[in-house]
């Protein structure tokens, strides 16, 4: 047996399609992938892809939470002095109108 037929023998038929014929699905493709980089390489990457993922997800708790006390404070502390300060500035227009009324002849 030479050379050239045991290479025959050793092609398989996936090797014998054209390439713009296979479909690859995008998990075949993590898995070619995974056979071309080293364990130190995959276990950092998955290690920052899940810091990454945790630290967003705190940074969204994060943020809302601030957002929603901010707000629900604003409304409790300032709600009531505007809705004091417009009493008084109507009471003080009334004021003005009787006063117009009484001196105006």
């Amino acid at each position: 047996m030479d050379v050239s037929s045991a290479m025959i023998e050793d092609v398989d038929d996936l090797d014998l399609i054209p390439d713009e014929e296979l479909e690859e699905t995008y998990l075949e493709r993590l898995v070619g992938l995974k056979e071309m980089f080293p364990r130190p390489v995959r276990t950092g990457g998955a290690f920052v892809a899940s810091s990454t993922k945790s630290s967003s997800l705190w940074l969204y708790h994060f943020i809302k939470s601030t957002i929603w006390i901010t707000t629900t404070s604003a409304i409790i502390l300032a709600l009531p002095v505007a809705i004091e300060i417009t009493q008084i500035q109507a009471a003080d227009e009334m004021k003005k109108v009787r006063s117009e009324k009484l001196f105006a002849k």
